[in-house]
C-alpha cells in the first residue's frame, strides 16, 4: 500500500509556492527568471510539504509517501531537507520550519515577488542562416514565422509584431537596443545550419534586464524534409515558453479529506482496473467541496468518464459519458489553458479517423504540460506512425523507452520503431528481453512473434509457438493471439493456402463493417495482386471510424499502412485512394507534414501529386 501512496512526479500538476513556480514532472522550479532543477526525491519532498504548508508533516508520512515505505535513515531525509533549504534561499519562495522529533512545515512566502514583476513581452528575432547557401534564409525566416504563429495558437505570452522584430538582423540584434527601442522584456532568436544533409536550428531565450540565457536548445532534422524540422522547433519553442515566461495556474492546496480524495482519484483514472462511475463521482464531489474550480479534479474525471463510455451499455450512456467528459475538460481548460490532462481527455473523444490534425494537437499540448508521462508518448508514438511519420514517432518510442523503461508498452513501441527503422537485430533482441521480462502479456507474446516470423528469426516465433499460449492468455488474450498466430503459422509453414484464408477473413471483415488493417497489410506481404487487393478494400466502408463512436485497436490500426514490412502496398498509386478515405490526404495537406513514403516512392510515382490529384 505505501508504494501505491508514493508521490509519482509525472502525473503531479504545476503549483505556485510564493513567487516562484514548481514543475513536479520536469524537477524544476522556477522564480526570479532563474530554473532551478532538483533531484526526484527532493522534489517528491517538496510536494508533500507543499500540500501540506503550514502544516507540520511527520517523518513517518515522509517516508511513505517519498520513499515508498522503505525504512531509510536520517541522514537521507536531512540530506533532502538540506537541499530544500538551499533552494529556500536561492528562490525567497518559502521556508522550512524543524519540530524536533516532530517533522517538518514548510511556510511560502506568498507573492513577494510575483506582483512586482512587469508584463512580460516577447521579440521574436529573424534566425540568422549561418550556411553558405543563401537560399536558407528563406528557410530561417520560415522557422521563426512557424514559431510566431505556433505562440499565436497555444499560448498566452504576448508578442511584438512580425514587422518590428524582423528589422533586427545580424549586427543589429543587439539585446539592449531591442529591449529599449520595443519595450520587449525578452528575445527569442535562433540560427540555421546545414552540414551535409543535416539541418541544425539553434533556438535560445534572452531576458533583457541583465541579458542572462533563461533557455537554449538545439534540434536536428533532414534537409530533405525541412517542414518536419520548423514543427519541432516551433513546439519545443513553445514548451519552453510555457514553462519560462506563462503565469502557472494555482491550485487551491488540497488539505485532509480532498487531498486524500485527490490521491485516491488519480489513482483510479490512471490505474487499468474496472472504473465506476459512482466511484469517480464521489471522490470528484469530496475535492470539489473544498476547492469547487479545480483544474486537475475536472481533467481526472474527464479521462475517467472518456475511459468508460466503452464499456456503456446502450448508444444513450455512451453520449452522456462522452458529453460529460467533454463539458469537464472544456471546464478544467477554461479555469488552467495549460491543463494537460484536459487537452488528453479530449483527444480520447476524438476518432479513430478523420481528425488527425485535432489529435495531434491535443496530444502535443498535453505532452508539454507532461513531457514525462510515458502513457502520452505512447499514444503520439501511435498516432505519428499513423500518419507516416515515421521519424517522429520514433522518437516518442526512444522518449518513452528512456523515461518507462519498465513498462511493457514503452518497450514494444521502442522495439517496433527500430525495426520499422531497419534494425531488426536491435528489436528483436528486445522483444526477447520483453518476453522473458512479461511472459503472460499477451500484446507483448503477439507483437514479438509476428516480428520474429517476419524479421529473420523463425526459431525465435516457434519457441513462443511452442509454449501453451492458449491457456496462460485465456480469455481475454486469446482473440489478440489468434490474429498473430493465424498469420505466424502460416508463414512458418510456408502454407499455401493462408493467402486464400487471409483473403477470405479480409471480405468477411469487409462485409462485418469492421475491416481489419493489419490483415489489408497481411495480404499485400503474402504477395497479393495489389489490384485485386484494392478491389477489395475499395468495397469497405470506413465511415465509422470517423464518428466519435469509432473504435480501432492498435492491434489492427492504420498505423499498419505504414509499417516496413507492408511497403509493397504502398507501390501501388491506389494506396492514395486509400489514404484520403481515411482523411490522411488531410491532415497532410493542412499540416504540410507529408508521410515519408513521399520520398521512398519518388522512382515509383509521385504520391504527393497523385494525393493533390485526388482531393480534386
Amino acid at each position: 500500500m505505501a508504494a501505491e501512496m508514493m508521490i509519482n512526479l509525472a502525473e503531479e500538476a504545476d503549483f505556485s509556492l510564493g513567487p516562484a513556480t514548481v514543475r513536479p514532472s520536469l524537477r524544476e522550479v522556477a522564480a526570479g527568471g532563474n530554473a532551478h532543477v532538483v533531484e526526484p526525491r527532493v522534489m517528491q519532498v517538496l510536494v508533500l510539504l507543499a500540500s501540506h504548508r503550514g502544516q507540520t508533516v511527520s517523518r513517518d508520512q515522509l517516508v511513505e509517501r517519498c520513499w515508498g515505505g522503505v525504512i531509510v535513515g536520517e541522514n537521507a531525509i536531512q540530506r533532502c531537507i538540506g537541499l530544500l533549504r538551499k533552494l529556500a534561499e536561492a528562490t525567497c519562495a518559502f521556508e522550512i520550519v524543524t519540530l524536533a522529533r516532530v517533522g517538518y512545515r514548510l511556510n511560502a512566502r506568498e507573492g513577494e515577488a510575483s506582483a512586482q514583476q512587469p508584463e512580460r513581452l516577447l521579440a521574436v528575432l529573424p534566425f540568422d542562416n549561418l550556411s553558405n547557401d543563401p537560399e536558407y534564409d528563406f528557410f530561417a525566416d520560415g522557422v521563426t514565422e512557424e514559431i510566431l504563429h505556433a505562440i499565436a495558437r497555444r499560448s498566452s505570452v504576448k508578442v511584438i509584431g512580425r514587422t518590428s522584430s524582423f528589422q533586427y538582423r545580424g549586427n543589429d540584434k543587439v539585446i539592449a537596443r531591442i529591449g529599449q527601442d520595443l519595450g520587449a522584456t525578452h528575445v527569442l532568436d535562433g540560427s540555421v545550419r546545414r552540414s551535409g544533409a543535416i539541418l541544425r536550428v539553434a533556438v535560445h531565450l534572452m531576458e533583457v534586464a541583465d541579458q542572462t540565457m533563461l533557455w537554449s536548445d538545439r534540434f536536428d532534422g533532414d534537409s530533405d524534409n525541412p517542414f518536419d524540422l520548423q514543427e519541432r522547433v516551433a513546439n519545443g519553442t513553445v514548451a519552453a515558453l510555457h514553462g519560462a515566461l506563462e503565469p502557472a495556474y494555482a491550485a487551491q492546496p488540497l488539505t485532509g479529506a480532498a487531498y486524500e480524495a485527490m490521491l485516491k482519484l488519480r489513482r483510479l483514472v490512471h490505474s487499468h482496473a474496472p472504473k465506476k462511475e459512482a466511484d469517480i463521482a464521489t471522490l470528484f464531489d469530496r475535492i470539489s467541496e473544498a476547492a469547487p474550480d479545480n483544474a486537475e479534479a475536472l481533467a481526472l474525471m474527464a479521462n475517467g468518464l472518456a475511459a468508460l463510455r466503452w464499456t456503456a451499455k446502450n448508444e444513450g450512456e455512451e453520449l452522456r459519458l462522452r458529453t460529460g467528459a467533454q463539458e469537464a475538460a472544456e471546464k478544467a481548460l477554461a479555469i488552467d489553458p495549460g491543463c494537460g490532462a484536459a487537452h488528453k481527455a479530449l483527444f480520447l473523444l476524438e476518432p479513430p479517423a478523420g481528425r488527425f490534425a485535432a489529435c495531434e494537437e491535443r496530444l502535443e499540448k498535453a505532452h508539454a504540460a507532461s513531457p514525462a508521462d510515458s502513457e502520452l508518448l505512447w499514444s503520439l508514438y501511435l498516432h505519428y506512425l499513423s500518419v507516416g511519420r515515421l521519424g517522429k514517432s520514433r522518437q516518442m518510442a526512444e522518449e518513452a523507452y528512456r523515461v518507462d523503461p519498465l513498462r511493457p508498452s514503452s518497450v514494444m513501441a521502442y522495439a517496433n520503431a527500430l525495426f520499422t527503422d531497419n534494425r531488426p537485430r536491435q528489436s528483436l533482441a528486445l522483444m526477447h528481453h520483453a518476453v522473458d521480462r512479461w511472459p503472460n502479456d499477451p500484446t507483448v507474446f503477439a507483437t514479438s512473434i509476428w516480428t520474429a516470423a517476419v524479421g529473420g528469426e523463425p526459431e525465435f516465433a516457434r519457441s513462443l509457438l511452442a509454449t501453451n499460449w492458449r491457456e496462460r492468455y485465456a480469455p481475454a488474450g486469446v482473440a489478440i493471439m489468434e490474429r498473430s498466430l493465424f498469420a505466424v503459422e502460416g508463414i512458418l509453414s510456408a502454407a499455401p493456402h493462408l493467402i486464400d484464408r487471409a483473403v477470405e477473413r479480409l471480405k468477411a471483415d469487409i462485409a462485418s463493417g469492421a475491416p481489419q488493417f493489419s490483415l489489408i497489410g497481411l495480404c499485400s506481404f503474402l504477395g497479393m495482386d495489389l489490384d485485386v487487393l484494392y478491389d477489395i478494400v475499395d468495397g469497405a466502408s470506413f465511415d465509422h471510424l470517423k464518428q466519435p463512436t469509432g473504435r480501432l485497436s492498435p492491434n489492427d490500426g492504420i498505423l499498419h499502412l505504414f509499417l516496413r514490412v507492408n511497403a509493397r502496398l504502398r507501390t501501388n498509386p491506389r494506396f492514395v485512394n486509400l489514404c484520403g478515405r481515411l482523411g490522411l490526404i488531410d491532415y497532410w495537406r493542412e499540416t504540410e507534414h507529408w508521410p515519408k513514403c513521399t520520398n521512398q516512392l519518388a522512382e515509383v510515382y509521385d504520391f504527393k501529386q497523385v494525393a493533390l490529384n485526388w482531393c480534386g
